[in-house]
């Protein structure tokens, strides 16, 4: 078993996003559906077009606004500035402001998980700028300390990192990248060389190393951000692949332990793309999440 053919190819994502000015970068995002707002935060090192798959599933019930994060995809970074976790929830606020938008409910994979980690920590102090009413995580370092980064990760957090992402062997890389997802359902051939411009983005190799800086930080802020979950009161889930060798089942058993009212469920085969792996359960999951919330809501409504 292979990934499905993506229902819009990285050049046609392309094309029919939009762009946000924010300080001196051009921030790219897309945005469609009717509904409450799904805020869709990718992970490293891709861009917004990891959510096609599950996007087209999604759309039905969701405005969706599916931004790439700084140095990312298709958002320019013109001065080619290293942006820290706490620039891309700026970002992020901002970017609500600019489409007007008080309320989100939040997807996120990866890096993604951290930036809602701090969006999190803002709405639990009472300063976001919005209101967050629900957070599904995918796969992602959300607790630090069990965190396996990959080689390739290993190298561009460095002391070597600006010459390894500079010269890094697309091939290999690419490999790499496949190694983890699972192992019925990684992307060979072209399709996972469609990958490719999607991880270099319009900034090219020399971003990898400002991108992998959230490592550090995740370390750095780690008791604000696994915090940020323990006190979080909104409904919360996690979708994780447990094949993922970076932060599969050892990372859902953390997550399992540190918040053990929140919802979890284990995807047996998948590795740390669930959203590309099996998007038609992924879907099916957060559509559940979802009328369980409805449900509840209106209970307290009649009660």
């Amino acid at each position: 078993m292979s990934i499905q053919k993506a229902p819009l190819s990285f050049e046609q994502w392309k094309q029919c996003g939009k762009y946000f000015e924010w300080r001196d970068h051009n921030v790219f995002f897309q945005r469609g559906g009717k509904g409450q707002v799904l805020l869709m935060l990718h992970g490293f090192p891709t861009s917004g077009w990891d959510w096609c798959w599950a996007a087209k599933l999604l759309v039905g019930r969701f405005h969706m606004v599916v931004p790439d994060l700084l140095d990312y995809g298709q958002s320019l970074n013109a001065k080619l500035k290293t942006c820290s976790i706490m620039d891309q929830a700026d970002m992020i606020e901002d970017l609500m402001r600019h489409r007007d938008i008080k309320e989100v409910h939040i997807l996120a994979h990866d890096v993604g998980d951290t930036v809602a980690q701090e969006l999190i920590a803002r709405h639990n102090e009472s300063s976001l700028s919005f209101r967050i009413l629900s957070s599904v995580f995918l796969n992602g370092g959300m607790i630090p300390d069990l965190h396996r980064p990959r080689p390739a990760q290993k190298l561009l957090a460095g002391p070597f990192g600006p010459i390894f992402s500079r010269f890094v062997n697309k091939a290999k890389f690419l490999q790499g990248f496949a190694d983890i997802f699972g192992k019925n359902t990684r992307p060979t051939g072209d399709r996972l060389a469609e990958f490719w411009p999607a991880i270099k983005g319009i900034n090219g190799r020399g971003a990898f190393t400002r991108r992998i800086r959230y490592m550090r930080e995740r370390k750095k802020n780690a008791a604000r951000w696994v915090g940020a979950l323990k006190d979080a009161y909104m409904p919360m889930m996690l979708i994780n692949g447990l094949e993922d060798p970076v932060s599969g089942a050892h990372a859902a058993d953390g997550w399992a332990n540190l918040v053990p009212k929140a919802k979890l469920a284990r995807l047996p085969g998948i590795g740390h793309y669930p959203q590309v792996e099996a998007p038609d359960t992924v879907a099916e999951l957060v559509h559940q999440f979802h009328d369980c919330i409805v449900e509840k809501t209106q209970s307290n409504k009649s009660a």
